[in-house]
């Protein structure tokens, strides 16, 4: 169950809005744009056949709106002195972050930046409707789940990551070379059984770093020798299918020429709704 919404504006600074607690000076009396966000599906017609084949799916940008009861004690704070705090954190153009409290415990957060901030100042019930953009339809764990391990030599004993979020999610892949090897393959089992696979081939030697984002928008490959970065596409596989974590139990297996090169996998569950 919701239980707060907290508002930390570009300065750190945190509001925390309980949904049944009037104490903070603000009633949350209703907030819209939690569900998932609508797609815009794109396809092409048949020519002389009923019907259309689908081109493309792609979701929009998320609109969350706020409805802000103002409720005074008149001893500490008034109307003015509560809508003008509110100020700090929801001024028309500020980037904020969203944070959604279930039970107490922070669920999910989500930047966003305010489109618009409307009150209705000469009310014997004030309150404030405040709209917020969102450009990314999924709202993020607030947390980083990290996974260690070691490679194998075969693909016997997955690694097992068992993903909650609901929207799929890539991920950051760091291979700590310990000795020359010549080749690195990924592959994830995912639960609807779908295979993904990755193969590098390179001269890895001991010290090395590889790092593999499979994260859409910065999708990367990077050795880092000797402190200095230099990208590794040129030797991925062209074949092979960018990973990425599906709800449910994905299996993925790590495979190096030797067993026993160590590994971490690090991604933030991505929600497509609250």
């Amino acid at each position: 169950m919701l239980t707060a919404v907290t508002i930390t504006n570009n300065r750190g600074n945190t509001l925390t809005l309980p949904l049944a607690d009037t104490s903070s000076g603000y009633a949350v009396r209703d907030i819209e744009g939690l569900d998932p966000v609508d797609a815009t599906l794109t396809t092409s017609s048949l020519a002389q056949q009923d019907g259309a084949d689908p081109q493309n799916a792609q979701r929009g940008t998320r609109n969350i709106t706020m409805k802000l009861g103002i409720e005074p004690n008149w001893a500490t704070n008034d109307v003015r002195s509560l809508r003008s705090a509110l100020y700090d954190y929801l001024m028309p153009k500020a980037l904020i972050i969203m944070g959604f409290i279930f039970d107490g415990v922070l669920f999910a957060v989500t930047p966003g930046q305010v489109e618009s901030f409307a009150n209705v100042m000469f009310s014997a019930d004030p309150e404030v409707d405040v709209s917020i953009i969102c450009y990314k339809p999924d709202f993020y764990g607030p947390m980083l789940q990290t996974i260690s391990g070691v490679s194998r030599t075969d693909n016997t004993s997955p690694t097992i990551i068992d993903y909650g979020g609901t929207s799929d999610t890539g991920f950051i892949f760091t291979l700590n070379v310990d000795r020359v090897i010549s080749e690195l393959v990924l592959t994830n089992t995912a639960p609807d059984g779908e295979l993904q696979k990755m193969t590098i081939t390179s001269n890895f030697i001991a010290g090395d770093t590889v790092v593999i984002n499979t994260i859409p928008g910065s999708k990367a490959i990077t050795l880092i020798r000797s402190g200095l970065p230099s990208s590794l596409l040129s030797y991925y596989d062209l074949t092979s299918a960018w990973i990425s974590l599906k709800r449910g139990s994905n299996s993925l297996k790590i495979v190096t020429p030797t067993a026993g090169v160590p590994f971490t996998i690090s991604y933030t569950p991505l929600y497509g709704g609250l």
